[in-house]
């Protein structure tokens, strides 16, 4: 007997310790992102995630306020995010630690979905949803990337390096075009594209000095797509083994 209740002490503290490390994983993603850069399912379904977390813990550690403190947070949260439903423009990122830090966030919360998806909390209907969200923000952040690295050649006088930058963000969007929802972002990039061609043969630049400043730039555009499609290759072989599990 004594060792059957240590043995269920022990599973105890290991779900305690779980949940409040999910819980906080949970809040990292829900403010990490500056505000509204995830969509409102998105930032929905963290809240609930959060939510349901307390709701455990507060059964578990009943004579811990702070579990009812912080249930009734995100449940204020959730429901003052259900009420501004409002239209807003999609918020861009405005330099490279804030995409890189975005990249990773996307990451854990592609992992989570997965893994609701992986325990049947979520069906297949939410999971194509959530994940086709969290790729076009993906996408969006790498455009983002792009449009950055183009204005600071810009402003150094690279126009020729600007070019390539802006021509790396249309070739992004034109890949996932299919339903030709990109078409506007795509004319504005050719408006600009074409500008500056025009800059560019009119002031020829010295080519030696861009190509050798092009080739970081280009590899590290490169390179982030590679990791997103290594994360997704890596997240396909979890995904079957917690199936398995």
């Amino acid at each position: 007997m004594s060792h059957s209740i240590e043995k269920r002490r022990a599973q105890r503290q290991r779900l305690i310790t779980a949940l409040r490390a999910r819980r906080n994983s949970f809040r990292d993603l829900a403010t990490g992102f500056p505000t509204g850069f995830l969509s409102n399912d998105l930032t929905g379904l963290l809240y609930r995630a959060m939510i349901d977390c307390c709701e455990q813990l507060s059964r578990l550690e009943p004579k811990d306020p702070t579990h009812a403190e912080q249930l009734s947070l995100y449940s204020n949260l959730l429901a003052a995010q259900k009420d501004s439903q409002s239209a807003q423009g999609r918020v861009r990122l405005d330099n490279p630690q804030q995409i890189k830090e975005a990249h990773h966030l996307l990451q854990e919360l592609y992992k989570f979905v997965m893994q609701q998806s992986a325990m049947q909390l979520i069906n297949q209907v939410q999971t194509d949803a959530y994940t086709d969200q969290i790729n076009r923000l993906v996408l969006q952040i790498s455009v983002d990337g792009h449009a950055f690295n183009a204005r600071q050649a810009q402003q150094v006088g690279k126009t020729r390096l600007a070019i390539h930058h802006y021509g790396l963000a249309r070739k992004a969007l034109a890949a996932e075009n299919a339903s030709r929802g990109f078409d506007k972002q795509i004319a504005q990039l050719d408006a600009v594209i074409a500008k500056l061609q025009e800059k560019a043969d009119a002031t020829p630049e010295t080519t030696n000095t861009e190509n050798s400043t092009t080739a970081t730039p280009a590899n590290s555009a490169d390179n982030s797509s590679k990791e997103w499609k290594h994360f997704d290759e890596e997240n396909a072989k979890w995904k079957k083994k917690q199936i398995y599990d």
